[in-house]
C-alpha cells in the first residue's frame, strides 16, 4: 500500500512550486523568494547551491530514529533520488554523496522535524513514552489485562519489550490514553474491586499517574514527573473521590475498594481524623 503523501505547509515555497498551491500565504513565501533571489543576484551574492553535510547530518538523525528515508522525502517533498545521491551517491556511476545541493533543497529537509507519528508502522522506537502512558493509566484504576484487550493482545498481559516497540503500538497506546486518562474505569466495565488493585499495584511500584506529567514530557527519557505535585493532586483526588462517593450513599467498603484504600482509611478521610498527604491522623 503506497503511503499517503504528506504535503509540505502552507506558507512555503514547496508548497507553491511542487505542488501548486496558489493561496495567499504560499504565494507571499513564493514572492518573497524571488524578491530575495533577485536581491541576491544584483548585489552578485546569490548562491543557489550550499553545502550538503548539515542536510545529510539530519537526515541521517531522523533516520537513526526510526524514520525511513523515503517517509522524509515524502514529508519535505523532496525527490527520492535526490536524497539517495544526498546520502550514498551513485555507486554504479563511481559518484560519491553530494557535496552541495540546492538551497531549498537543504531548507526543506532541515525543516523535517522528528515525529513518531511520521514512521512507518513497523519502525521501531524508544518504549520510555509507551511504557509511562500505560503505568499511568494503570495509577488511576485501568488493570493491564483490559489495556491488553484494549490493543488486542491475544493474550491477558502486555508483550511489550522494556526498550523497543512499533512505532503502531506507541500510537495505539498513545490514543488509548488520550481517550482513558481522565475516564472512569467503572463506566467501561471494570469492576471496582479491579480499579482498586490496579491503583494499588501502581502505588506499589511508584507509578505517576497523568496529572503528575507533561504532555510532552512522556517521550522525553530525560523527563521525570512532578514528584511534588504527583503527591498533591493524588491527594486531592483521592479525597474528593472518597467524599463523591460517600455522597451517594456508596458503602464504606465499596469506596475502599473502588480508589485502592483501606476501609479503615475511609473512615478516617471521611471523619476528618487522617492527613491525606500522609495518611496519618491530622493534627
Amino acid at each position: 500500500m503506497t503511503p499517503t503523501r504528506t504535503l509540505p505547509a502552507h506558507g512555503t515555497r514547496s508548497r507553491y512550486s511542487n505542488h501548486g498551491c496558489r493561496c495567499e500565504t504560499c504565494r507571499t513565501a513564493h514572492r518573497e523568494y524571488e524578491q530575495h533571489r533577485t536581491r541576491q543576484k544584483v548585489y552578485g551574492t546569490w548562491q543557489p547551491y550550499v553545502d550538503a553535510e548539515p542536510a545529510r547530518r539530519h537526515v541521517r538523525d531522523l533516520m537513526a530514529r526510526g524514520m525511513g528515508w523515503r517517509r522524509i522525502a515524502n514529508v519535505s517533498g523532496v525527490a527520492n533520488g535526490t536524497i539517495t545521491k544526498l546520502l550514498y551517491g551513485v555507486p554504479a556511476k563511481g559518484r560519491q554523496p553530494a557535496q552541495r545541493i540546492r538551497r531549498e533543497t537543504a531548507e526543506r529537509l532541515l525543516a523535517v522535524d522528528y515525529s513518531a507519528e511520521l514512521l512507518a508502522g513497523g519502525a521501531l522506537v524508544d518504549a520510555t513514552g509507551t511504557w509511562r502512558r500505560i503505568r499511568a493509566l494503570v495509577a488511576v484504576g485501568w488493570p493491564k489485562v483490559h489495556i491488553a484487550r484494549a490493543l488486542g493482545s491475544a493474550g491477558e498481559g502486555l508483550q511489550l519489550d522494556e526498550r523497543l516497540v512499533l512505532a503502531s503500538t506507541a500510537r495505539r497506546v498513545a490514543e488509548l490514553y488520550d481517550a482513558w486518562w481522565d475516564a472512569d474505569p467503572t463506566e467501561r466495565g471494570v469492576q471496582p474491586a479491579q480499579v482498586g488493585r490496579a491503583r494499588r499495584y501502581a502505588a506499589a511500584r511508584g507509578w505517576a499517574p497523568p496529572m503528575a506529567w507533561d504532555d510532552d514530557a512522556f517521550d522525553d527519557p530525560d523527563a521525570r514527573p512532578h514528584a511534588e505535585e504527583h503527591r498533591a493532586i493524588s491527594s486531592a483526588e483521592r479525597r474528593e473521590e472518597v467524599e463523591h462517593l460517600a455522597s451517594f450513599g456508596t458503602p464504606t467498603h465499596e469506596i475502599a475498594e473502588r480508589v485502592g484504600l483501606s476501609t479503615d482509611y475511609v473512615r478516617g478521610l471521611l471523619g476528618g481524623w487522617v492527613n491525606p498527604v500522609r495518611g496519618k491522623a491530622a493534627s
